[in-house]
């Protein structure tokens, strides 16, 4: 037998080739020369999970600041798979990628944000791991079988918020994932080069941007703290506030009033003070906010001026973004969440343009994001991998 011109020295070097050789079935890679397969080495780190696979200690700091590619082992193992994840306040979005990137089951959960679930970081974690899971399972799948995740889910509004969330879900089995806001995969969904701005407004609003070179900035998303208006609680309290001091405080009539009182059957004051219990229903909330347009549309002015102001706080989200990120014009911006895409006139979309306008001029074009978020974390988890499936 010929003499090879290089020996493994090692049993965990000849295993650790011999894994590698069956996952490419090339002739064996020890059989390059010693400064072959130094510089080979050097180069597969890059590409080969079965080299660059990270260690349970590295740092998820880095891992969200860097936005590293948590892979698994994809190159070696072909019973691998991938997962994407749009986590809401109401609803919760999956997606499982099979070896190739290609989507292969879906599933629609509960709400996942740990600033509402009982148990915090950790009860989020419970929450999304019990569903993916299941999720997994139907497909033959475990938990150690994800070679990476992305997931965007609300309440991550710090780099904190997404380690914590992050490593609560590595403690749970979930060893590689990228944590961060929701808000981002409408850039990635809504965008075609995902660089730009995506204005979310569902139950609550944020703003968020990528640039081409991969950072990121999120402005809102923290309620009163930092004065967001125009979200689903936001236009559901302030209907209730307006009926309120028009009543007890003798504040300028609304339209809102009479349609209220209809909808619940209220008659006399006192029945619409104990009517504000059905602010904690959903479905009530829900029809809250398409009286609000509603009124909108026919001209009621109270609702214009709450229009106008949230009209207002979006271009100053939108214009905050774009200086932070130094986006050039013309700066793409995707109107995503059930507001702006399902809910809103045309007319709320036109008063957003003017306030644009007025502070930068044509810098700016908006567009309504006709596709769902989680495609945004579907095409995100593609490209980390390197997945040639939908790229």
């Amino acid at each position: 037998m010929k003499r090879l011109p290089y020996r493994p020295r090692s049993r965990a070097t000849v295993k650790l080739r011999c894994a590698h050789l069956r996952a490419t079935r090339s002739r064996p890679i020890w059989t390059k020369p010693r400064r072959v397969w130094k510089r080979f080495c050097c180069k597969t780190a890059l590409f080969c999970p079965a080299f660059s696979k990270p260690s349970p200690s590295l740092s998820t700091s880095r891992i969200v600041a860097e936005n590293i590619p948590l892979q698994g082992t994809a190159f070696m193992d072909e019973k691998c798979c991938y997962l994407a994840v749009d986590g809401g306040n109401s609803k919760t979005e999956y997606r499982l990628l099979n070896a190739s990137g290609a989507v292969i089951a879906a599933h629609r959960g509960g709400a996942s944000n740990h600033e509402t679930l009982p148990g915090g970081f950790v009860g989020a974690a419970d929450v999304l791991i019990d569903a993916i899971e299941g999720l997994l399972d139907t497909q033959g799948y475990a938990l150690s079988d994800v070679a990476d995740a992305v997931l965007g889910l609300a309440g991550a509004d710090y780099d904190e918020q997404a380690l914590a969330l992050q490593q609560s879900l590595y403690d749970k089995g979930l060893k590689h994932s990228f944590v961060c806001n929701d808000g981002y995969l409408g850039v990635m969904a809504g965008i075609e080069n995902g660089v730009g701005i995506c204005y979310s407004a569902g139950s609550g609003v944020t703003c968020t941007g990528m640039n081409a070179e991969g950072e990121r900035v999120q402005f809102g998303g923290i309620g009163v703290l930092s004065g967001d208006v125009g979200g689903g609680f936001d236009i559901a309290a302030f209907v209730y506030r307006s009926v309120y001091q028009h009543l007890f405080f003798g504040k300028a009539y609304t339209a809102l009033k009479d349609a209220y009182f209809t909808l619940f059957d209220v008659r006399t004051p006192e029945a619409f003070l104990a009517s504000a219990a059905h602010l904690q229903n959903e479905e009530a909330a829900r029809m809250l906010i398409g009286l609000f347009f509603t009124a909108v549309e026919t001209g009621d002015e109270v609702a214009l001026r709450y229009t106008a102001l949230a009209a207002s706080h979006a271009a100053d989200c939108i214009v905050a973004v774009s200086d932070a990120l130094g986006l050039k014009p013309t700066v793409p911006v995707a109107l995503s969440g059930s507001i702006m895409t399902a809910v809103a006139p045309p007319a709320y979309r036109r008063m957003i343009e003017y306030e644009l306008y007025r502070r930068k001029g044509k810098y700016f074009v908006l567009r309504v994001n006709d596709r769902p978020p989680v495609d945004g974390a579907v095409r995100w988890v593609r490209q980390r991998n390197q997945l040639a499936f939908g790229i």
